[in-house]
């Protein structure tokens, strides 16, 4: 398939189940960069969630992930701000980062006495992650927290858990991972992997994992490291859960909990 159809193919993803049609959604471009409001009824005051969606750096849209973008929304009674960034491998990297850093730059300015948390999950944590390292030293406000659900932050595909947790992962495979980081990185893997940048300090933040992912390792080593300079920072794996398991399965005991500590997270660092 070329990149057109596995697009399509993963934007079905969307249709798993359905959107909560209590959120409402409002489409708009901020900084030229097309984005999407999900609004909650009794949505938290003072507080919203800019959230970049997965998609292995080349996939991902609207359609994969607005059914769970408008639970998240609902559950966690919050304004969520759904990032369609630039995606590889016509714009590879740093495209999708500046995009994701700009609509970020312009909500920090447009909301300044708003907590915004950030949330990513699988490449959208490498974007988030990429953002804030970007934004390091600058003067513009940094995020109340970081949530990553299942991100992927090292694009050299060289990790033990590829192998040792290949036969139990039937999303991902590490000829997959490797095939979709030429797309994005185009021959600069180091520098377009988040995870192996150096940081001085970084926000609040939660990382969630299944225990059935190839890209486990990507979590527990950027947990290692960042739990040095990070205020506050957690990971919690989720046993026999696979890749954004809350994709897949809004109502699952796994995503039920995944959301409560999310929210409880939020509730804490907002």
């Amino acid at each position: 398939m070329d990149i057109q159809q596995i697009r399509q193919q993963f934007d079905q993803l969307g249709d798993i189940y359905p959107t909560d049609e209590t959120v409402k959604i409002e489409s708009t471009t901020i900084a030229g960069v097309r984005c999407h409001w999900f609004i909650p009824v009794n949505a938290t005051v003072g507080e919203l969630i800019i959230l970049l969606h997965g998609g292995s750096y080349a996939l991902g849209s609207l359609h994969s992930h607005r059914a769970m973008t408008s639970h998240f929304a609902s559950t966690l009674r919050r304004k969520i701000l759904l990032v369609e960034y630039a995606l590889a491998p016509e714009h590879p990297f740093p495209a999708g980062c500046n995009d994701a850093e700009k609509v970020y730059r312009h909500i920090a300015a447009a909301y300044p006495a708003t907590s915004i948390f950030l949330l990513g999950d699988s490449a959208g944590g490498g974007i988030l992650v990429s953002v804030i390292h970007q934004l390091s030293g600058t003067p513009v406000k940094q995020p109340a927290g970081v949530v990553l659900i299942s991100p992927w932050l090292d694009l050299r595909c060289e990790n033990e858990s590829y192998e040792t947790r290949r036969a139990n992962d039937p999303i991902l495979s590490k000829e997959e991972m490797k095939r979709f980081a030429d797309y994005y990185a185009q021959g600069r893997i180091e520098a377009a992997s988040a995870g192996l940048r150096t940081f001085g300090t970084f926000p609040p933040v939660l990382i969630l994992t299944g225990s059935r992912e190839v890209l486990y390792d990507d979590s527990k080593h950027f947990y290692d490291r960042i739990r040095t300079v990070a205020p506050f920072a957690d990971m919690i794996t989720f046993e026999g859960q696979t890749h954004v398991w809350p994709l897949t399965a809004i109502q699952s005991p796994a995503t039920i909990s995944t959301l409560e500590k999310i929210s409880a997270f939020m509730d804490v660092h907002g």
